[in-house]
């Protein structure tokens, strides 16, 4: 089985236009079994965790929403002791299942009870083809194993898997390497080259990211996929196929809008990457939460039109600006990411490359002389660390 992400995307837009919550992201946990030196997560042990009782009841109140796809992830999702009920659960209230997990615990038993319940996708945290530099992202020997030994298993079952694989400065080299694997194993494979401070405001995980020769590097390698998503590029009119490329009316992200994340003891995120509180489902339900409030409904009204230097840029066609980067490095949630203009760069650069940006396209971000070319050195003015919009400041 194949998981038709077209078609997802198509139902996920039309459920977006009707205001329903498209994907929820559940992080059940805060346990986690790894340290990967990357992780953007606050691994905490099991205080203030939810209950199962509680657990099934949010998902019941969810689904009762619409939401039509379901992400359920820790730390690591398999810490708990009652993970198997929590997917059984899920199953029985007909969400669509992608489950995020290292496979550390994905037994053969645990693979017959997965693939019995039919998810969408199964994602394998995998950062290197080799051994030795994946369980040094991982810092637990024997992971490495582990996650391909529960590759095997699921695709043995007819369970799609991706594996998953954040790109730094000590992977990068992998990428081919893992490709070929994931290949040989029957499964896809996704490379995430932004990496993020932690959810507590903790910036050391930037300091991982890709030097800037390393960045070409990368989107060198992914050259030929870029290439057939841009194809019929028209810069005169900054479409692709006709469609328009971030155009200033548009919103920079779906967070809080295509849905939200719930923590392990009911926060609700707009989204994982953006740890700002807008609700609280041991208090209220998920349709109260859902409906708005004030930072929520602030958030859902922001367009590029709304984001400071970003409504001005010639680059912003090629950039994937995240509000969580902006305000958690950067203090200002309507404010640029500097890492989104190295990579919105770097992806400009590689198009032009390969003939399908114009050779002239050579307009670089205003924020261009606040942009550390390696990516580890950007940072100002952060976020108090207190989780909320700091300077979430219109909307009229």
């Amino acid at each position: 089985m194949t998981t038709n992400h077209g078609a997802i995307e198509q139902l996920g837009a039309r459920t977006r236009r009707a205001r329903v919550p498209t994907v929820v992201t559940f992080m059940v946990t805060d346990r986690c079994n790894y340290e990967c030196v990357h992780c953007y997560q606050e691994h905490d042990q099991a205080d203030g965790e939810l209950p199962f009782d509680e657990v099934r009841r949010i998902l019941g109140e969810v689904a009762d929403a619409g939401t039509l796809f379901l992400v359920l992830m820790g730390g690591e999702f398999f810490m708990r002791r009652d993970a198997d009920d929590i997917l059984r659960a899920a199953h029985e209230l007909g969400f669509a299942i992608r489950l995020k997990t290292t496979g550390h615990h994905v037994t053969d038993k645990r693979a017959d009870l997965i693939a019995s319940l039919r998810p969408i996708e199964v994602d394998l945290s995998l950062y290197a083809a080799s051994r030795h530099v994946h369980e040094g992202v991982t810092r637990q020997p024997g992971s490495w194993e582990r996650t391909v030994e529960a590759a095997k298993r699921l695709t043995a079952r007819g369970v799609p898997v991706v594996l998953r694989n954040p790109v730094m400065q000590s992977n990068a080299g992998e990428v081919e390497g893992v490709t070929m694997l994931a290949t040989e194993l029957g499964c896809q494979r996704s490379f995430d080259p932004k990496i993020m401070g932690r959810q507590d405001t903790d910036l050391e995980p930037v300091s991982l990211r890709m030097d800037a020769a390393a960045l070409r590097g990368f989107y060198d390698g992914q050259g030929p996929d870029l290439a057939r998503q841009w194809a019929g590029y028209d810069a005169a009119t900054g479409t692709v196929r006709g469609r328009e490329m971030r155009p200033v009316d548009d919103a920079p992200c779906g967070a809080g809008t295509s849905g939200v994340a719930i923590t392990s003891d009911g926060q609700v995120w707009p989204c994982t990457s953006l740890a700002m509180p807008v609700g609280d489902l041991r208090r209220q339900s998920f349709r109260e939460v859902w409906s708005g409030g004030p930072d929520l409904d602030g958030l859902r009204g922001l367009r590029w039109a709304h984001i400071s230097e970003c409504n001005r840029c010639a680059v912003r066609a090629f950039c994937s600006r995240c509000h969580g980067s902006a305000l958690h490095e950067h203090g200002d949630l309507q404010g640029p990411s500097l890492e989104a203009c190295r990579h919105a760069v770097a992806v400009r650069d590689e198009l032009r490359a390969r003939g399908v940006v114009p050779a002239d396209h050579t307009a670089l971000p205003p924020t261009w002389d606040r942009v550390d070319a390696d990516g580890q050195h950007q940072r100002r003015a952060p976020s108090d660390g207190k989780r909320r919009p700091a300077a979430l400041r219109i909307i009229e």
